[in-house]
């Protein structure tokens, strides 16, 4: 196998098991073409890593792609993580130590099935549901209550 093929490889697996992009996979935040914005993202990330100089940039770039593309914000700090990989795995390819690019392929973890995480279910009133609450206790306030 080559060392492309094996970048290759490594870049998707990395993009495989990380939770986000399994997430958006999932959830579909971009719509009917949430996948295929996600593997037109795979599928170049060989080459924006070959030409980035700076782990920073890539991080950038990610995170941008996410936002704008995916419509997703990542508020941990997976997207260094992701970035930092990347980086080093294309490091290795330039050194050409391909024996130890496919140690760390093979080190990578894969993905958890997620059907097995715990949902957390975030629930915000609207303004309108506080609204209504506020003046239903306002108005139990303005009662007078009877005490025998």
């Amino acid at each position: 196998m080559s060392g492309d093929q094996l970048f290759k490889k490594y870049v998707s697996k990395i993009f495989d098991a990380w939770t986000v992009a399994r997430l958006c996979r999932e959830q579909c935040p971009a719509g009917r073409l949430t996948d295929q914005k996600l593997d037109s993202l795979i599928e170049c990330m060989p080459d924006i890593v070959r030409r980035v100089k700076d782990e920073c940039l890539l991080e950038e770039l990610i995170e941008d792609y996410f936002d704008d593309e995916l419509n997703t914000i990542c508020e941990d700090e997976s997207i260094q993580q992701v970035a930092k990989l990347l980086f080093h795995g294309m490091s290795l390819l330039k050194a050409n130590n391909l024996t130890e690019l496919q140690e760390k392929l093979e080190s990578l973890p894969t993905g958890c099935d997620m059907s097995k995480c715990q949902q957390q279910v975030v629930c915000q009133a609207s303004e309108s549901e506080e609204e209504q609450s506020e003046s239903s206790y306002a108005s139990l306030e303005e009662e007078d209550v009877e005490m025998e």
